[in-house]
């Protein structure tokens, strides 16, 4: 099947160039550890001033820090940097196969782009690449702000295939030691470790589209690819291509970067994609037992017949029809039941009457936190009030979206938080032109990003132990080693030029 039908092209992938240090390169997605300061100040110690996908992200944790214009600029300007240095390199039109062993599993993916045109967030449309989560407003902004005008996207966006006999990526992972392995590398900050394979093969891709097709003759309600990780980040992509399209002419709408967006595409039965929930704790509540009795006053206020009570542990009998929601804090624990439930699914009844409590409460704060013992700790904290949620079962995420349309905001979890997608690959979003009139070429050994793919070397394992630096130490992984690109090699490539011009000096 051809791809257009499919929303997905084979794109040029840039990597980070061989002298790259790929552990401090690697960063967690920007929207994990949301209120673990820590987290992050620990994460921009190791990195230091050493390349990484860390300087050209904004993390969510610093937007009440009111400076996101600041960050958003030098993200962008880190961006050029990166491509007119070498920091980055091209490789042919491909995909890349990752596979990706956290503390909790392996699970196996392959990064390619997507079409924005056959994604959106109105369900009705029936899009071939459905939103399966409502966004948080206020984090919507920053995203949309980092993407306009940048000249590249480094995502942390992964989409789920309902692929119960894993027809698509498997194949694939089978014949992944006749090609090229791109990178390896353990992850900070206990993130595991993660492989890639570049594949370039027409035959292997022409497996992966015709594998596609089939799978969207089976699906439901013409539902190919559904949001699992980087709702946002896809949304805000979506927001800036539905803006700059309106200025092109269908040529340059066809051929626009703008158009697609990279990401990992996973399966959603792989043994290493798992559903957690993504709990609630509202900061800044001074008096918790008030702010329960609103809360409970709001579910009855809109017909829905709440009642509280409080208890010594979370296990409680649930009855049929009733929404239960587990609730706790430094000094009580308990559950509210909803005997009336405006909505089927309790993470919506829950949403929807956070929203409300929270205009009744102007000084405090909602935040969305994965992983059960990181929720407690925050929960327990002074002036804090967390909501357990119930997890989702694999098999319910694409019927629920096809049942409900998008679910509501952080609905559900791939994963715990150090399992999620740790940025590598890039992808140019403007029109690789260079800035200056052509001069002598540059010499061999020069790794900046070119127009032409890079030829590959046969075999280049970035397994490696992080540099020596006394202000950013980084985990070392004891098999790790530089595996340096052979002479031959090296002499095969052709001179060429960088995106925005010559190195600079």
């Amino acid at each position: 099947m051809d791809t257009d039908q499919l929303g997905i092209v084979f794109p040029q992938i840039l990597i980070p160039d061989k002298k790259v240090n790929k552990q401090k390169w690697s960063v967690i997605a920007c929207d994990q550890f949301t209120s673990n300061e820590d987290y992050w100040i620990k994460t921009a110690r190791l990195v230091g001033g050493s390349p990484s996908s860390y300087h050209i992200i904004v993390p969510e944790l610093f937007l009440k820090d009111n400076d996101a214009k600041e960050r958003i600029a030098h993200a962008k300007q880190t961006m050029r940097d990166y491509i007119e240095d070498g920091v980055l390199v091209s490789l042919p039109e491909g995909l890349m196969l990752v596979e990706r062993e956290t503390p909790h599993g392996t699970r196996v993916g392959v990064v390619l782009a997507v079409d924005l045109e056959q994604y959106d967030t109105d369900a009705s449309k029936k899009p071939l690449i459905r939103a399966t989560e409502r966004t948080v407003t206020e984090r919507l902004p920053v995203r949309i702000n980092l993407r306009e005008d940048a000249v590249l996207e480094c995502p942390h966006v992964m989409l789920l295939i309902n692929d119960i006999k894993d027809t698509i990526i498997a194949p694939v992972y089978q014949v992944r030691e006749k090609f090229s392995k791109i990178y390896s590398t353990p992850l900070m900050q206990n993130g595991g470790h993660v492989q890639g394979w570049f594949i370039d093969d027409p035959a292997v891709l022409s497996g992966v589209t015709d594998a596609l097709g089939r799978l969207k003759e089976q699906s439901r309600d013409n539902m190919l690819f559904a949001v699992g990780d980087g709702n946002h980040s896809l949304a805000a992509a979506k927001a800036v291509w539905d803006k700059r399209k309106e200025m092109m002419t269908p040529e340059e709408r066809a051929n626009s970067p703008l158009r697609y967006a990279l990401c990992e595409v996973v399966n959603l039965y792989d043994p290493g994609i798992t559903v957690h929930p993504i709990h609630r704790v509202v900061f800044n509540v001074p008096d918790v037992s008030n702010a329960l009795r609103t809360l409970v006053s709001i579910f009855n206020r809109t017909g829905q017949e709440a009642h509280m009570m409080y208890t010594r542990g979370t296990r409680v009998q649930k009855k049929e029809g009733v929404h239960t929601i587990l609730f706790e804090s430094k000094m009580s624990k308990g559950h509210i039941e909803v005997t009336k439930p405006k909505h089927p699914l309790v993470s919506q009844t829950l949403t929807e009457a956070l929203d409300l409590l929270a205009e009744e409460l102007p000084k405090a704060r909602i935040d969305y936190i994965h992983g059960d013992d990181e929720f407690h700790a925050l929960a327990r904290s002074h002036a804090s009030l967390g909501f357990i949620m119930e997890p989702m079962q694999k098999n319910e995420i694409f019927d629920n979206v096809i049942e409900y349309g998008v679910l509501p905001k952080k609905a559900f979890s791939l994963g715990m938080a150090e399992e999620k997608r740790y940025y590598f690959e890039c992808r140019l979003i403007v029109e690789a032109e260079d800035d200056e009139p052509e001069e002598e070429p540059i010499p061999a050994e020069s790794s900046e990003i070119s127009q032409e793919p890079v030829e590959l070397p046969a075999e280049q394992n970035d397994d490696e132990p992080a540099e020596k630096d006394e202000q950013a130490p980084v985990e070392q992984d004891d098999q790790a080693a530089d595996v340096e690109e052979d002479s031959d090699t090296r002499a095969s490539r052709k001179p060429r030029r960088g995106l925005f011009g010559r190195k600079r000096d």
